[in-house]
């Protein structure tokens, strides 16, 4: 039995890249920050390098402190509310600044992203299918 689905937003990636790369805006109050990221679905949390956090104005450390573990090692980083915007859609999230300033990645995760969208994807043809999820 077929299923379809319909989406608000079609986008592309180059496949031959590191990851699945999107266009974000992140803004908190009047300030505003442009910057790649990946779409990284073993992520719990949107998590940004530090110097982005800092670009918007925020004090990092007086965010909500909160330890990451991976594969590689343990990392912290401050929580913050924030206003997420990918391909036109706009969601208010909690992200989190990487404590170290050498922390070198900027990845969407499933909370306060994945779980805002639905989520389509041809990954061979580099094809991104995205739409508000409303929970109705």
């Amino acid at each position: 039995m077929p299923y379809q689905l319909n989406f608000e937003k079609f986008l592309t990636y180059d496949v031959g890249g590191e990851g699945i790369g999107l266009d974000v805006e992140i803004r908190f109050g009047d300030s505003k920050v442009n910057l790649n990221v990946k779409i990284d679905t073993g992520a719990t949390y949107n998590i940004f390098e530090r110097k982005f956090g800092a670009e918007l104005g925020l004090e990092i450390e007086s965010g909500m402190r909160q330890r990451f573990g991976t594969a590689t090692g343990v990392f912290y980083g401050y929580g913050f509310r924030v206003t997420v915007i990918t391909a036109g859609l706009e969601f208010d999230s909690m992200v989190f600044f990487a404590e170290d300033d050498n922390f070198g990645r900027n990845v969407l995760g499933r909370i306060g992203w994945l779980d805002k969208v639905i989520l389509g994807m041809v990954d061979y043809e580099g094809k991104l299918y995205l739409s508000h999820y409303l929970d109705e």
